[in-house]
């Protein structure tokens, strides 16, 4: 509490301190402090990058042309380490520079790391599995992966597949009239087989033939029976 204080006109007012802003300056002081320390970690960032750029490879070229735009969607990155473990994931289209069309891996220990790119929607034109070596202090690694859309790639495939599914019309049409004339060719031996056995009539034999094959003379009673009118028969006589 301030003193009361003669002012030599029989009157006392309250005494107060001149330094009247010091206890707001203090406050603002200890806010200021507080944000800093927060704020701190976010630039004194610690750790290796790992970094995708994407980009559609219009021509397919497997390199970047000054014509060519960076992808901002629809890409997925897993980040492994060096075990092959996933130690982190990412999708292009929530990253903070997806505009730039990179998607960064932070404050990652000094290692070997892989990062292997998915998409549905994309066909890649370059590889998609990229390994380096992260350091703490060095630069970020940045890889790039270039892809096609799907209705931009389906033109090149689409040749390779109308020769892949000629050829195999032609290999099953083949087997088809393999298989057909080997039906056709073993009824006919059955049929054969069948006719002999069954339908075949035996050849008819010889009368009077000897054993030696050689006909021999037979003898025929030449006499004859004249029927007469009365029904009687009566022997003819030459």
């Amino acid at each position: 509490m301030g003193r009361a204080k003669y002012n030599g006109r029989h009157q006392w007012r309250p005494y107060t301190s001149r330094i009247v802003g010091t206890p707001l300056m203090a406050s603002a002081a200890v806010i200021v402090a507080i944000l800093v320390s927060f704020a701190r970690p976010a630039f004194a960032q610690t750790g290796g990058q790992f970094c995708v750029r994407a980009y559609e490879d219009r021509n397919g070229s497997t390199t970047r042309d000054a014509n060519e735009p960076l992808l901002v969607r629809d890409v997925v990155v897993n980040l492994l380490d060096g075990d092959g473990v996933t130690v982190a994931s990412g999708v292009l289209e929530s990253s903070p520079t997806a505009a730039q069309g990179i998607l960064c891996f932070q404050r990652l220990p000094a290692g070997q790391y892989s990062a292997v790119v998915t998409s549905a929607d994309l066909t890649a034109t370059t590889p998609t599995t990229f390994s380096a070596a992260v350091s703490e202090t060095g630069q970020p690694v940045v890889v790039e992966f270039g892809a096609q859309r799907v209705s931009a790639a389906m033109p090149t495939a689409a040749p390779a597949a109308a020769q892949a599914f000629t050829q195999g019309d032609l290999v099953r049409v083949g087997v088809s009239v393999g298989g057909a004339l080997f039906v056709m060719l073993g009824m006919v031996v059955l049929g054969l087989i069948f006719y002999a056995i069954f339908l075949r009539r035996p050849a008819p034999r010889s009368v009077g033939a000897t054993s030696t094959g050689s006909m021999r003379p037979v003898r025929i009673d030449t006499t004859e029976l004249e029927m007469g009118d009365t029904g009687k028969s009566k022997p003819v006589r030459p």
